[in-house]
């Protein structure tokens, strides 16, 4: 999912490793849970792992729960 908005192969694992470790924040209703990472530094990388939350906020994942699950990029708590 990473692909078509980084071209650097070789770096790739490291995107992916980078965007997973971000800290954020996270608000939970009674609908859904929200995550909020911090967006990355470097601005290429920082769209790559844009489209990546925009990417699962459309797949609609649930949760066990019932609860949608929302993960996107922002520099504040939601």
């Amino acid at each position: 999912w990473l692909r078509p908005h980084w071209n650097r192969e070789n770096e790739i694992v490291d995107l992916f490793y980078a965007i997973t470790q971000c800290h954020g924040w996270i608000r939970s209703d009674k609908h859904e849970v929200r995550v909020r990472l911090e967006p990355l530094e470097q601005p290429n990388r920082r769209f790559a792992q844009e489209q990546l939350c925009r990417k699962l906020k459309y797949m609609v994942s649930r949760l066990p729960s019932g609860k949608q699950m929302v993960i996107e990029v922002g520099e504040e708590p939601c």
